[in-house]
């Protein structure tokens, strides 16, 4: 996805993503370009979209705010900020989303307002790649004095506090294969657990498979025991996971000396990893569900989502902080060709 050529990095959502439509690449695009704002409060966006899904970032810019946002990440009122402003981003979403699925007719100000509130929380996806993952092992492994299990460790602490969406998927799918052997199963109970996971299969605007009750409710029933005993294995990995982030976060508190400054940053580090754990299901979740409301509104409203984009998606070639072309690209260019 993300590429440099000479002082120019360049965020492409196309190629990690190429059957998505203009509206989803430019919720990623649009995200990014944002983080500056979202994550670090600053008045600053990165770069601007040569098309939605492509985002021009000059590199100087790009590694700046890295770089701050990487130090920022030892510090425990920043992280408490940046999970304060993660649950606010969430919490319009939901907001949104909710106005939208209880709308008889809705308009195309609502439409706009929810993908406005998705886009900003698509802000924290930048933390896959901007989460300082070498500084806090480093810190670990001063703590542990155990290079190897300072590595391990980290990839424990990477455990969010809600449950993962793709566990909660598996839970509720082998409690309804455990309902229909049971006889307790019913067409009401398809619809609902349709309606319940069915858009957790991947986020999209395109209407996924197992939305369909019928389809998922096939599904179902072709487990076979291994295949809902492994399902049951991932609630129960869960579980354990979070007994473990438990464990070792006491263990860190205490091996970094109970009070001071190195106790205030492994807190700081620790509750990173795990915001930006929970960040990844929080967002992938109402992402989801975003989506899906988007398209039943549209349909219900007779509107298109063609043509919505984020307000902030600017793609308009004289916005700011566009990085200068080294090479005339237009046609005029090329014109010696054909002399």
């Amino acid at each position: 996805m993300e590429s440099r050529w000479r002082d120019i990095v360049v965020l492409d959502y196309e190629v990690d993503f190429p059957t998505a439509s203009p509206l989803e690449l430019a919720l990623y695009s649009t995200g990014a370009a944002l983080a500056p704002r979202i994550l670090l409060e600053c008045a600053d966006r990165w770069g601007a979209h040569r098309r939605p899904g492509l985002l021009d970032i000059p590199a100087g810019h790009y590694d700046r705010m890295l770089h701050e946002f990487g130090n920022r990440c030892a510090e425990p009122s920043f992280v408490a900020g940046l999970a304060g402003r993660l649950s606010r981003c969430v919490s319009r979403v939901a907001q949104a989303t909710a106005r939208l699925s209880g709308a008889d007719a809705p308009t195309a100000g609502g439409i706009q307002a929810a993908v406005d509130a998705l886009a900003e929380l698509m802000a924290f996806h930048v933390l896959n790649w901007a989460l300082p993952l070498t500084d806090i092992e480093t810190w670990l492994a001063g703590l542990t004095r155990d290079p190897q299990a300072a590595r391990e460790l980290l990839m424990r602490l990477l455990v969010p506090n809600t449950s993962a969406h793709l566990t909660d998927f598996a839970t509720l799918t082998a409690a309804a294969h455990h309902a229909i052997h049971a006889g307790g199963w019913s067409s009401q109970r398809a619809a609902e657990l349709s309606a319940g996971i069915g858009h957790l299969q991947a986020p999209g605007l395109a209407q996924r498979p197992f939305e369909d009750a019928r389809t998922l409710e096939t599904y179902v029933r072709s487990l076979d025991p291994p295949e809902v005993g492994y399902l049951e294995a991932m609630r129960d990995s869960r579980d354990a996971a979070r007994r473990r982030l438990a464990r070792d976060t006491s263990m860190l508190l205490l091996a970094a000396g109970g009070t001071g400054r190195p106790v205030a940053r492994t807190w700081a580090f620790v509750s990173m990893c795990r915001l930006a754990a929970e960040e990844e299901e929080q967002r992938r979740r109402w992402q989801a569900k975003a989506l899906q409301t988007l398209r039943s509104a549209a349909d219900r409203g007779g509107l298109d989502l063609g043509t919505v984009l984020p307000s902030a998606c600017d793609t308009d070639e004289t916005a700011g902080d566009r990085p200068a072309l080294l090479i005339d690209a237009t046609d005029g260019a090329w014109a010696w060709l054909r002399s």
